[in-house]
């Protein structure tokens, strides 16, 4: 809520309306003292801060002394002195002081987020109230507040312990508890753990990274939502404080303060102090006296699993030097997980744990199961082959419907209801193989889909819990064994839809296949240099049509790339580099819908750009990644191309979503940057905001691809389809098929529709094409 300037008098800082620097984090000598420091500085071992530090680079009275660099899970950073403050003495911070400087500040913030609280239990008087706790420093400050305004006796505290926190977490969580149940004897505290620990799901799953981030949902987010649904009514909600704040992420920025059903559909979300920044959380509890995890004495700004994905380099130094588990576990672990995928020398595996290779890893590489699945389809079934599943077919199949077998001949023979409509299959028993064939479904891809995801979670369940979390009406129970209550299901189907596969290790399995046709295709993905096809050109191009070649204003490496990326978006024919009839179509359209026109343009570039081909194949929606982690991952699709041959790629990729509506208005990769370096591309998507005739171009592309006009909504959706609204562009599938009925009323009979009851299907006219479909646009239809 306030800007932060220095107060070099007292060595502090100072909240206000007109200050100018990013907000710092306290430094305490244990820090000092794990970087080296105490080698050349001379400092007190003091409870209160020494000095200030913005990422790495301290601060003392307001001036740059020092600046830490590198560092990794091996070394740790290397400290460089700016000059003159080599030998450095520093004193202790009164921080009690600068608590006075900053008591007009505090008071604002304090009352505010006291007012917001008030307004929330006004708001929902009748539902349940909860802080979410993590031990960390803005949950601290939560939970002081929330239980300042609402009595304790109606707060429950949660935990989520993922089993990844550091010892220092859970004895802070210790240590609040005891501060709290001081001060409020009838507070309750819940624990949401998962059901198996992070390091038998790592046996299981392989480690997770930012391609395949399976942790969150099995070790916070199941356990957390099956406990939200034991201490919910079915027909009622939970308010959850969170100490969620904008300024830590770009996606955190957008958040609303009250979110209702925003994680969970029985939770409704309230962030006291989502305004608030990095210091003023720090001041607040200074302020108050809270317990502080000894994660930020050691120079630590976030608090969270030991083992992450997204951690940093500079927080998994920090980690790995303060405790043992860290190199006696998960250096161990990842070493191993690199000599599955074929690393052997010493130096090799040392470069990748301390580079974060395993972070980048598309997926399951390396993670041996014992147990396969394969499919197969005849004139008269479809068939599937599974050896050595780990859980019974029978059991999974009650989620889609009722089921009722018999056995003959050592065969079963089974029947399954969807409402009315009955699905004949046999189960063959052979040893290990079970071969799974279901009878006159060859047509129903919507159906074998279903059935695939049966087959798979029947194959690969490791009992991870999030199934028994996903069920709203708890009807799963996953442990020790399988067993669905049929009397509770109401084959809702939330336990088959919420990820690939249906099943979290059958996505690591399947992942770490490498088998991906777009990933097949290796030639001519380095055609741009390192220029994305930017607004500019676009339209300096559409200006002048035919005659650009001689008036456009590129340098001589741009020309080539962008004449490239304006051929792939057929908008140029490239030998000749005259407009397409497209592009002339495309020309009257951009003035009135730039965003339709670079739609159109991505949809094209999936189908002629390998590079956005990969991006869309490879990359699922809602991913935050760093550059380094694509690169990474297209040299797993391309082990043949050099690294600087697909870097090229990435770059160019990269520099059209930074200057061009595909990143931040269409949201296929926001770009968020520090200084100049990228720092992180987010895959969003436009969910539910999407021109209708632009879906329509979608699906005749589609169409054109497929060679054929009819197909389902499920194929669409699936995740190995090629094309497609959602696979382009992450619109949801409520929202599609709204769109889909919409264009089915217009009177240009583009497309006719088949969504009652249980069917999704859609056909297109054949005497329709992607031309008329612009056509249509330009019509205003």
């Amino acid at each position: 809520m306030y800007n932060v300037k220095w107060d070099p008098e007292i060595n502090g800082i100072l909240l206000s309306d007109d200050g100018e620097i990013v907000p710092p984090r306290p430094v305490f000598y244990e820090e000092l003292d794990l970087l080296g420091f105490d080698k050349s500085w001379n400092y007190p071992k003091c409870e209160n801060p020494l000095l200030w530090a913005n990422g790495r680079r301290y601060f003392y009275k307001g001036e740059l002394v020092a600046i830490a660099k590198g560092g990794n899970a091996i070394d740790l950073p290397k400290i460089e002195f700016e000059k003159g403050y080599e030998n450095l003495k520093l004193e202790e911070i009164d921080i009690d002081e600068v608590i006075r400087r900053n008591k007009d500040e505090l008071f604002v913030l304090e009352n505010e987020a006291i007012d917001f609280i008030d307004s929330v239990t006004t708001k929902y008087p009748d539902y349940p109230f909860s802080v979410s706790f993590s031990g960390g420093k803005d949950s601290q400050s939560v939970l002081d507040l929330v239980t300042r305004v609402i009595h304790s006796d109606d707060v429950t505290i949660i935990f989520s312990d993922t089993t990844l926190e550091h010892d220092y977490t859970y004895q802070t969580v210790d240590e609040s508890i005891k501060f709290y149940k001081e001060k409020c004897p009838d507070l309750k505290f819940n624990v949401a753990k998962p059901v198996k620990s992070a390091n038998e799901l790592f046996k299981d799953m392989g480690l997770p990274s930012r391609f395949h981030r399976w942790c969150t949902p099995a070790l916070k987010t199941a356990p957390y939502n099956k406990l939200i649904n034991e201490l919910v009514d079915s027909d009622s909600k939970i308010i959850v404080f969170e100490g969620v704040r904008g300024e830590e992420s770009v996606q955190r920025s957008k958040y609303k303060r009250i979110a209702d059903g925003a994680k969970h559909p029985a939770v409704i979300n309230a962030r006291p102090i989502l305004y608030w920044n990095f210091s003023e959380v720090v001041l607040y509890n200074f302020y108050r006296n809270l317990p502080m995890n000894p994660l930020y004495r050691k120079g630590l700004s976030r608090v969270g699993c030991e083992l992450c994905p997204y951690s940093s380099e500079w927080s998994e130094s920090i980690i790995a030097h303060i405790t043992d588990k860290f190199q006696d576990e998960y250096i161990p672990l990842i070493k191993d997980y690199a000599i599955h995928r074929g690393l052997s020398d010493e130096k090799d595996l040392n470069n990748f744990v301390s580079e974060g290779h395993w972070k980048k890893r598309a997926g399951g590489k390396g993670l041996n199961s014992v147990s396969t699945i394969t499919f197969s389809q005849t004139l008269k079934s479809f068939k599937a082959v599974l050896i050595k599943p780990s859980e019974n077919f029978l059991e999974w199949i009650k989620v889609l419907g009722e089921v009722s077998v018999k056995e003959e001949n050592n065969t079963i023979y089974g029947e399954l209801n969807l409402d009315g409509n009955y699905i004949s299959f046999s189960i063959i028993q052979n040893g290990d193989k079970q071969i799974i064939e279901f009878f006159d479904i060859q047509n129903d891809v919507k159906l074998q889909n279903k059935l695939k995801r049966i087959l798979q979670k029947s194959t690969f369940c490791v009992h991870c819990g999030v199934c028994d979390a996903e069920c709203k009406n708890g009807a799963i129970n996953t442990n020790p064994i399988v067993q669905i209550n049929s009397n509770l299901c109401d084959n809702c189907e939330n336990c088959i839809n919420f990820t690939r596969h249906g099943c979290y290790r059958a996505k690591s399995i399947d992942a770490g296949s490498g088998d991906n046709n777009m990933s097949k295709r290796t030639t001519g993905i380095d055609k741009y240099s390192t220029f994305g096809l930017r607004q500019e050109w676009l339209e300096e191009f559409l200006y002048y049509g035919n005659d650009w070649s001689d008036n456009q204003s590129l340098g001589p490496k741009q020309i080539p790339a962008v004449t490239n990326w304006l051929s792939e978006a057929e908008l140029m024919v490239h030998k000749t580099k005259e407009m397409t009839e497209l592009g002339f179509d495309l020309k009257e359209i951009y003035d009135t819908d730039p965003l339709f026109v670079w739609g159109v343009i991505w949809i094209n570039l999936y189908y002629n750009s390998k590079v956005v081909g990969w991006y869309c194949n490879n990359v699922d929606w809602g991913v935050r990644l760093s550059k380094d982690d694509l690169l990474a991952t297209i040299m797993e699709s391309f082990p043949d191309l050099s690294k600087g041959t697909l870097n090229n790629a990435i770059s160019a990729l990269i520099n059209m979503f930074d200057n061009s509506p595909l990143g931040d208005d269409l949201k296929l990769g926001i770009i968020e940057k520090k200084g100049r370096a990228v720092k992180s591309i987010d895959k969003d998507g436009v969910n539910n905001e999407l021109d209708m005739l632009l879906v329509a171009y979608a699906l005749y592309k589609f169409r054109d691809f497929k060679s054929r006009s009819d197909f389902t909504v499920t194929e669409l959706y699936d995740e190995n389809c090629e094309g497609g609204p959602y696979k382009l562009f992450g619109l949801s599938e409520s929202e599609f098929e709204r769109i889909l009925r919409g264009l089915q009323q217009s009177n240009k009979d583009i497309i006719k529709v088949d969504l009652a009851a249980d069917l999704d299907n859609i056909f297109l006219d054949d005497g329709v094409t992607c031309e008329n479909i612009i056509k249509f646009k330009k019509e205003g239809v």
